[in-house]
């Protein structure tokens, strides 16, 4: 166990130094959030009204079939509008990532372009996901505090299971299925190396950033004694930017890891930036 938190370690900072060569990389972690804003802004409203218009009926179990129908529809709606921008642009980001690790150079246009031609699998997996998505939702409305346990478990193995399917619907051309049943495929290979490393740069980002959030937290609680409006939006503004580039660097890392054992996985024993030799190490049999 030790061996592998080390070994991913050091692969999630060799991720990191693909990024730093590369920031343009965090461009798509960026479009794709200014897109989700504005495609989900005219979402927010009418989802919460109708939500909250639900609770009472839905804590004393009188709402009607239609109004639960069409609760559930707008969810999945939702649930569809985002997956499917979220997993367009993270297409567009592995894609590149790829290309980086083979060695080759790729343009964000070039990324987008790439994810707008696997459009038709992106929208079919995106509909899995959706479904996925709104039936645990629906499961867990109806279940107690231990089954939302085990739904959160499930839903926890559902994402595990399904995150080298981006990578496969990019470089084999594949149906969103086929994708979901070759990522559990490589999932078995590499399992525990995908949580553990992927947890260790999540840890990697959370160690760099508690330091930030205090600083910051000091910075607009010393605004705030001052009694300077300006100075005061001025620190939170830095903070919620500082807040967003962890963000992008965060998924950006992610990325870039599933990338480099996609690769790995499918035949390539060297991924520039990348040490074959711990990646190697990394598909040893289990």
């Amino acid at each position: 166990m030790f061996d592998k938190i080390s070994r991913s370690w050091s692969l999630a900072g060799q991720c990191w130094d693909v990024l730093k060569e590369d920031p343009a990389l965090l461009m798509f972690p960026l479009l794709s959030s200014i897109v989700l804003l504005v495609l989900l802004g005219s979402f927010a409203l009418p989802v919460f009204a109708l939500y909250h218009s639900l609770q009472p009926a839905l804590a004393d179990g009188n709402t009607t079939h239609t109004s639960r129908l069409l609760f559930y529809i707008t969810m999945y709606v939702f649930y569809f509008v985002s997956y499917t921008v979220m997993m367009f642009f993270n297409s567009a980001l592995i894609s590149v990532a790829l290309k980086r690790l083979d060695g080759e150079s790729a343009s964000v246009s070039e990324g987008l372009q790439m994810a707008l031609a696997r459009l038709p699998a992106i929208l079919g997996y995106a509909v899995i996901a959706a479904t996925v998505g709104t039936i645990l939702r629906a499961i867990e409305e109806r279940v107690g505090f231990i089954g939302r346990i085990v739904i959160a478990i499930i839903g926890g193995g559902w994402t595990i299971a399904t995150a080298m399917t981006l990578p496969v619907l990019i470089e084999e051309d594949v149906g969103p299925i086929e994708a979901i049943s070759r990522s559990l495929a490589l999932l078995r290979r590499n399992w525990g190396e995908n949580v553990i490393g992927n947890g260790g740069i999540s840890l990697g980002v959370a160690v760099v950033a508690l330091p930030i959030v205090a600083i910051g937290l000091l910075v607009v609680f010393a605004a705030m004694s001052t009694r300077a409006t300006a100075s005061f939006f001025l620190a939170i503004a830095l903070f919620v930017l500082a807040m967003i580039a962890l963000g992008l660097v965060s998924t950006t890392l992610h990325a870039i890891y599933t990338a480099a054992l996609y690769r790995f996985a499918t035949g390539s024993k060297e991924n520039a930036g990348i040490d074959g030799d711990l990646l190697g190490e990394a598909y040893l049999q289990k």
